[in-house]
């Protein structure tokens, strides 16, 4: 009779401790069969611009990594790179600039960027437009007129017309080199003022332009290219070195190979494809605003 308490007493026991442990590696199972959770920032790159040129992407890196990325809107590029440094989120599309900035700042780093269709290169440029009928022909021209341009931070729309005007001797901060200077907002509101004559030129990223062309915001007749600047390294996608390694390769492999599995887009629009950047492919935009810095 003893010996049968005990066994029954020991049967419990041993089935207690087997439900515990099944309690605990059910609840193991659960936590890590929950998806990961990512924020992703972004600055529209024009008017036009919301969550719906990068959707498509990011439902397929989310589908290919099991992760969950959900999007932060914010309006200006240090809005961006404040909610990286801030961990409110982990990933972001910068401008080359403000790139440089969270690097810098938010332990940034950069991993991809978009090719456009019909494009061999995720690079870009900065374009000087004029309306068709402007008596301006050659860059020089530009003194004492009225320039707009995107915003303050813009890497095609701030930082490489200054670098262009410093190459002809003017600058965006001298009162007598231009007549006005103002920031419109978007790469669109600064081509807008050019036609609706509130700036007799403007300073824009190419990508915009050839966007704007092709959604007949404008006809090619409209406006003329003053002035081409030399490549620009692309606007990048980049990730919070916080997030694990592991995580990180997912992230880009799933990035890089997202095209074989829909339709894409990014910063600027539709992409066609994604290649592979790297922190050092935007030294030379460090070394630009180094001299822009000591002048």
């Amino acid at each position: 009779m003893l010996a049968n308490k005990n066994k029954f007493k020991g049967n419990f026991v041993l089935k207690t401790l087997i439900s515990i442990f099944t309690i605990i590696i059910l609840t193991i199972c659960n936590v890590s069969a929950e998806a990961k959770k990512f924020n992703m920032v972004f600055v529209p790159a024009s008017e036009k611009g919301d969550e719906n040129d990068y959707t498509g992407l990011v439902n397929i890196v989310n589908e290919l990594t099991g992760f969950e990325i959900k999007f932060i809107k914010v309006t200006d590029y240090n809005a961006a790179v404040e909610a990286m440094r801030a961990d409110r989120a982990q990933i972001a599309w910068y401008g080359g600039k403000t790139y440089i900035k969270a690097a810098e700042l938010a332990n940034a780093e950069a991993f991809a960027a978009g090719v456009r269709p019909g494009e061999k290169d995720a690079g870009y440029f900065t374009y000087f437009v004029v309306r068709a009928d402007s008596n301006l022909k050659n860059f020089s021209d530009v003194k004492g007129k009225v320039l707009s341009l995107n915003s303050i931070g813009s890497t095609s729309g701030d930082l490489i017309p200054q670098v262009e005007l410093a190459k002809i001797k003017l600058s965006t901060t001298n009162k007598n080199d231009f007549k006005k200077v103002f920031y419109a907002g978007s790469h669109d509101a600064c081509l807008l003022a050019v036609l609706n004559k509130q700036a007799d030129v403007c300073g824009m990223s190419s990508r915009n332009f050839e966007a704007r062309l092709a959604d007949k915001t404008f006809k090619r007749g409209d406006v003329r290219i003053l002035h081409k600047s030399d490549r620009v390294p692309p606007p990048p996608l980049a990730y919070s070195k916080k997030i694990p390694l592991e995580d990180r390769k997912k992230i880009q492999k799933a990035v890089l190979e997202a095209h074989n599995h829909g339709k894409i887009g990014g910063y600027g629009g539709q992409m066609s494809h994604y290649v592979l950047v790297k922190d050092s492919d935007y030294d030379v935009l460090r070394n630009v605003v180094k001299l822009l810095n000591k002048k």
